[in-house]
């Protein structure tokens, strides 16, 4: 659309060949002396340490699960447990080169990326910063439950304990749990180590992942976006979605150099092999190798590499390579990390799809045992140091499983109090999400606004009707909300269908082209699954976003978006997240059966999500602007007949 991108028809209808880029697999080769002088023999230990941590952990979820006891203490755990017992290393050496700055967005599957990034943000921290985040985070409630059994620990140790308590009371749906027991097994997270909600909808972290990734880039925030998702995510059409918008070249060749190019968002799949039962190589897919993918997205292939998850230092060595290209605005990036999880889908899986040979072959070449005979051949730890290790992470777990299955010690939220209820909606208001000058290209009273403002805002003039041009409109009305809130919000976008230079489907974002740089109104692909799923993760990071999907009937190609994540991450966090999103879109009149339904009714009837949808001028623009003043999700319907 853009008229500084001509389309060239000698140029598009020139006969040629394509070609890309090499991609790598499994291409790390272990050079002991060199991992030895760049990471020293602690930090190899402690890649260790991490690994077990995880196992442990999931082997008592695991027993509690199946036999309801472990080394002991008896608990019957109701909720769900995806377990990736087998997976630590990748899950480990991803997190290795990452900071508190840097985000992991994760699946169902993913206690070991929780532990492995927090346990990774800790050795990074130091003591007053952590004390402080386990001081304020839920006013210290979870620290409270851990300085009990602590034993006067140092802040390292009592913040590893932090963590795995935080995590574990999350599991068991206790108050004192990271995200007060809302989110679960599924959807635990702890966003001062950044650590990013997981989710449970497959691939349902790809779009959400872009979003938060396009939140750091336009925002100018330090670190990279990360969306740890299975390789049966491959199938699902909002990880393409993702992928297309995380791809635009619109980066490159039409945003302001400044901004820094491409979002820094990578889309690691943790590839197991395995969704539930169906396998994507040899039966549900045809990619064969999954690092193949990004030859189709961008000429760069997005980076892609097949990456060896069983060795937690290739891990790390990918991770720091493609953070870098990342940071350098050249991304998206695309990790295709081969691993596999020992354990079934959950503990009910008999894994009745795969033999027991295959199983036996993977775990004869389990990480944690390859990994710990590496560090005692290069001479970092000896078999008792490292049995020690792991006769204290079982010790530690004891003491933790004990805290975090007492009902006293750990109590559930209330269910008899309207507590639950209060946490759908963050029900504040705040003119702008950050503070600053929003980034604009005219001063407000030089833009459309001068043309509209002149008009009247009543219908009527001595008792007699006005001519309808010289009234301002329903579209105004709605115009005048948008670029109001613009110049007050730095953090705020719009983006979606035609949003830019068409000036919106129906003509309510006309004169913002003018007014305001690419990287706070852009066009995106047609995908609507993506285009709310970036809305979802640029509000919960902190900005405020304003997309539009045209139709209203265009809103069942973003089902899960709007209904699963977009209405829910409030509650589930606990109240930690906030969600200043604000989804447009039209009632049809004239354009046959798809493009003319009513669904306020339907939406009206989603716990956490708020429904507008004004009659006249005066009410479109005022609740429009109470929407974008917010800090709750709002689908805006709007009547193409007015």
């Amino acid at each position: 659309m853009p008229k500084a991108i001509p389309i060239d028809p000698r140029e598009v209808r020139r006969r040629g060949v394509l070609t890309g880029p090499e991609i790598p697999i499994n291409a790390y080769v272990s050079d002991p002396a060199a991992e030895a002088a760049k990471y020293g023999s602690e930090n190899l230990v402690r890649i260790y340490r991490d690994m077990v941590q995880i196992r442990e952990f999931e082997t008592m979820l695991d027993r509690i699960k199946k036999e309801g006891v472990y080394h002991g203490i008896e608990y019957n755990h109701k909720g769900p447990a995806h377990l990736s017992i087998g997976q630590e290393s990748a899950a480990v050496g991803q997190a290795y080169h990452l900071g508190p700055e840097d985000f992991i967005f994760g699946s169902h599957r993913s206690h070991g990326e929780i532990i492995a990034k927090s346990l990774s943000a800790i050795a990074k921290m130091d003591e007053n910063e952590l004390a402080e985040v386990m001081e304020s985070y839920m006013d210290g409630a979870p620290l409270r439950v851990v300085e009990r059994i602590a034993n006067g620990a140092d802040i390292k140790e009592l913040a590893l304990q932090y963590v795995l308590y935080g995590t574990l009371a999350e599991i068991f749906g206790r108050a004192t749990g990271f995200n007060l027991g809302m989110g679960g097994s599924m959807h635990a997270f702890f966003p001062p180590f950044g650590v990013m909600p997981n989710n449970a909808i497959v691939g349902g972290s790809a779009d959400i992942a872009t979003g938060s990734a396009l939140f750091k880039r336009i925002n100018r925030k330090p670190g990279i976006v990360i969306a740890n998702i299975g390789d049966a995510s491959m199938g699902c059409g909002p990880v393409w979605e993702a992928m297309m918008i995380a791809a635009m070249d619109q980066y490159r060749t039409l945003w302001d150099e400044e901004i820094g190019g491409a979002p820094p968002m990578l889309f690691h799949f943790m590839n197991n092999f395995y969704g539930m039962g169906g396998q994507p190589k040899g039966e549900t897919m045809g990619f064969d190798i999954l690092a193949r993918v990004g030859l189709g997205v961008n000429p760069e292939a997005m980076h892609a590499e097949r990456v060896d998850g069983y060795n937690p230092l290739a891990v790390a060595d990918a991770i720091q390579r493609k953070r870098q290209v990342l940071l350098e605005g050249r991304g998206p990036v695309l990790l295709d990390t081969v691993t596999y999880r020992f354990s079934g889908h959950s503990p009910s899986d008999a894994s009745a799809y795969r033999t027991k040979e295959e199983i036996d072959l993977w775990m004869g070449q389990d990480a944690l045992l390859g990994y710990a005979d590496y560090l005692k051949q290069n001479g970092h730890a000896d078999e008792d140091t490292l049995s020690a290790m792991q006769e204290e992470t079982v010790e530690r777990m004891v003491k933790l499983l004990e805290a975090a299955s007492s009902l006293e010690i750990s109590p559930r939220i209330s269910t008899t109090s309207d507590v639950i209820g209060g946490l759908m909606f963050s029900n504040r208001q705040r003119a702008r999400m950050a503070e600053g000058a929003p980034e604009v290209l005219l001063p407000k009273e030089q833009t459309r606004l001068q043309a509209t403002q002149a008009k009247h805002r009543f219908g009527l003039e001595n008792g007699k009707p006005l001519p309808k041009l010289r009234c301002v409109s329903y579209a105004e009305a709605l115009f005048e909300a948008v670029i109001h809130r613009f110049y007050e919000d730095p953090t705020m976008v719009a983006f979606g269908e035609e949003n830019r230079d068409w000036g919106g489907a129906f003509g309510v974002y006309r004169g913002l082209t003018e007014a305001l740089p690419y990287h706070r109104l852009f066009n995106t692909p047609i995908s609507e699954g993506a285009i709310v799923g970036a809305g979802v993760g640029y509000a919960l990071s902190g900005g405020r976003a304003l997309v539009e999907l045209m139709y209203c009937d265009f809103m069942g190609r973003a089902g899960d978006e709007i209904f699963n994540q977009m209405a829910k991450w409030q509650a589930m966090s606990g109240g930690i997240l906030e969600m200043p999103l604000v989804l447009r879109v039209s009632v049809g009149a004239k354009y046959g059966a798809q493009h003319s339904q009513d669904w306020t009714s339907m939406v009206a009837h989603i716990p956490g999500l708020q429904v507008m949808f004004p009659a006249t001028p005066y009410d479109a623009k005022g609740m429009l602007n109470l929407a974008l003043h917010g800090t709750d999700p709002v689908v805006f319907f709007e009547s193409q007949r007015l």
